[in-house]
């Protein structure tokens, strides 16, 4: 079985090899019969990159022929990408002083031909190599920039490769946890869009992190799992980090003749490459090993190997170089940031003299409008005690006025009280009446001795007794109600929860009214605001108010349920919310709604629509004044045969 498997994977790898080398062979083919210089230029650096990872020299020789080709034919466009391709030349082979001139000299191209592109693969390239150099801190701010400038042109495989790099750099600067974060979305973006290419070299970088974390047997799993992608795609490079990464786990193991082994391995594809920095890497690594197993022989030979690469990389000279390259490109920056501040000042100036002009216009045209004003304001102030005098007698008039309105007001208001309890009180005066003929035809039965009429006329007085009380009981509540609508509210306000007020009386306004009516059942359903602040409030006339509201609620669901259709559903629903800085509670409900010629007159005392001893009329006359003591204000949104929204808004302080 896996003998077979092994099978599978030669025979996928070199299905993959098999298509990079007919990519490469279409390319040349395309190079012959390109038609145009500009075109050849193109092919000429995508030839480059096909080289890049499995024959550097080739590509440096495509990369430098089409900078040539592009310089000769005057095409800035590619001159400005094979500057790029040969940056990335010489940044695989460890020639990072080449690598950061072309980078430079590529982003500088970029800005002053104001190119339709973003400068993200610029800043990119420019983080790569001060990484290299261990210069971490440019390499975060020159990723930052390039991530930037991705996420604003939604470049999601550019984005890819930005979180893997900052992984990377954290790594280097041993930021485990910053390391982990930016390898995971680097991982899940690589995934989500199926880049093979990038997913070989995440792979190897968890290996880099967790063998940098101590755990050996992790570390050694991740390399193993990125070697099958990285040789499908000939990229030597991560290949030989791989091997070099198994070959480190073995020897914390002590496994030495393992890690011997996969050295081997992993000198074998830097020397194929060539990758001069991990021929240096492994080189000091084998010195350690062969020295520890006392082969001083093939110690010496790595030693010597060692010694001639780290002078190649990073003898003092190329080190002056690249930073002598950094400091003039953080001057060249400086340059152009002096330039947009003279230029900003310069537009400044000029908004300001232009601005000074417009001002000028202005104070001359004011002064004349003054002039002219001042010659106006004689005539006008003759008019103005003419109009003075006028105003105090409308004033005295307004005061009359108003003085009679109150008077008809409060005549109003008198007559609706003795209106309203006239009524229970011609009740109670009839059945008394009735009553006293009672008892006296009941004294003339007892002298009769007639017990079946003495217990009918029983029956009868204390029918009436019953109906006595009710009417009285009536009368009372209109002269309660109408002394709390009269009388102003002595409570202090509090801090309240008005979500827990709310739904504490509707709780108690639905139990209320089941209690008058075991028949009665609704839907009653809550919206209430889980972020709502307290409010100051007095909470025992907002109760009265939100009872007064449930409860005609209540009544219209009930109402139109005694002749709405079977399939009719009574439903209450009450909501809190924030609105600005005001505090909102709707009652909506799905009763009958109230006719539009009565909408004027809900707000009016002992106006109501419910039948006679229902209702005294003073619910909402009172619930209205409550709300605009507190501030606030209450409104109705209505439609015949669908239902009623009251809406009260009070502010927060």
């Amino acid at each position: 079985m896996k003998l077979f498997l092994s099978l599978c994977l030669v025979i996928f790898f070199a299905i993959d090899l098999n298509a990079q080398n007919r990519e490469i062979d279409s390319l040349k083919k395309a190079l012959t019969v390109a038609k145009d210089d500009k075109s050849r230029v193109f092919i000429l650096e995508s030839l480059s990159y096909a080289y890049l990872s499995s024959h550097p020299d080739t590509a440096l020789k495509y990369a430098l022929q089409g900078l040539q080709l592009a310089q000769e034919i005057k095409y800035p466009k590619g001159e400005m990408s094979c500057t790029n391709a040969l940056g990335n030349v010489y940044f695989n082979i460890g020639e990072y002083p080449k690598a950061l001139e072309k980078y430079l000299q590529y982003l500088e191209m970029k800005e002053k031909a104001k190119d339709g592109g973003n400068n993200a693969i610029a800043y990119f390239n420019l983080a790569n190599v001060y990484t290299e150099t261990n210069d971490y801190r440019h390499a975060l701010m020159y990723l930052t920039k390039a991530k930037k400038a991705d996420e604003k042109a939604k470049d999601t495989a550019a984005i890819l490769y930005d979180w893997y790099s900052l992984g990377s750099v954290y790594l280097r600067m041993k930021n485990a946890d910053s390391a982990l974060y930016n390898l995971n979305q680097s991982h899940r973006l690589a995934v989500k869009i199926n880049d093979k290419n990038m997913l070989g070299a995440i792979l190897n970088t968890f290996g880099e992190l967790y063998l940098f974390k101590e755990d050996i047997l992790q570390a050694r799993r991740y390399y193993k799992l990125s070697i099958p992608y990285v040789v499908a795609v000939a990229d030597n490079d991560v290949l030989t980090a791989n091997y070099f990464g198994i070959a480190k786990t073995f020897q914390k193991q002590g496994l030495i003749d393992s890690a011997i082994y996969y050295s081997g391995k992993a000198m074998s594809a830097a020397k194929k490459g060539p990758f001069p920095k991990h021929i240096l890497e492994l080189s000091t690594f084998l010195t350690g090993v062969f020295s520890k197993k006392k082969q001083y022989d093939s110690a010496f030979y790595y030693q010597q190997l060692s010694t001639t690469m780290k002078d190649s990389l990073f003898n003092i000279e190329q080190m002056k170089k690249v930073q002598n390259m950094n400091f003039e490109e953080q001057q060249r920056q400086k340059s152009i940031e002096d330039a947009k501040i003279q230029y900003r000042n310069k537009l400044q100036l000029m908004a300001v003299i232009f601005v000074s002009v417009i001002f000028f216009g202005i104070a001359i045209f004011l002064w004349r409008v003054n002039k002219r004003e001042q010659a106006a304001n004689a005539l006008l102030q003759q008019e103005k005690e003419k109009v003075e005098s006028t105003l105090v007698k409308l004033t005295e008039t307004q005061a009359q006025l108003i003085h009679s309105e109150k008077m008809a007001s409060l005549g109003e208001l008198t007559a609706g009280i003795a209106h309203e309890i006239q009524n229970p009180l011609n009740f109670v005066n009839n059945f008394s009446e009735v009553n006293r003929e009672l008892l006296i035809e009941l004294k003339n039965e007892l002298e009769k001795e007639n017990l079946i009429d003495l217990e009918e006329i029983t029956d009868d007085i204390i029918a009436n007794e019953e109906k006595i009380n009710q009417h009285g009981k009536r009368a009372d509540g209109i002269v309660k109600g109408m002394l709390q609508h009269s009388s102003s509210s002595t409570g202090v306000k509090e801090q309240t929860d008005l979500n827990a007020l709310a739904d504490e009386h509707l709780r108690l306004a639905y139990q209320g009214m089941r209690a008058k009516d075991k028949s009665f059942h609704a839907l009653v359903k809550t919206e209430f605001d889980p972020l709502l602040p307290e409010i100051k409030i007095i909470p025992k006339d907002i109760s009265r108010v939100l009872i007064n509201l449930y409860n005609n609620a209540f009544f219209a669901v009930n109402e139109k349920k005694k002749t709405a259709p079977e399939d009719y559903n009574p439903t209450v629903l009450v909501s809190t919310n924030l609105v600005d800085r005001d505090v909102e509670i709707k009652v909506v409900d799905n009763g009958n709604g109230i006719p539009q010629q009565h909408l004027d007159k809900v707000f009016q005392p002992f106006f109501t629509t419910k039948p006679t001893g229902q209702g005294t009329g003073l619910g909402l006359s009172l619930s209205y004044d409550i709300v605009k003591i507190h501030g606030g204000e209450i409104k109705i949104d209505t439609k015949e045969g669908q239902g009623t929204t009251f809406t009260v808004r009070l502010p927060l302080a």
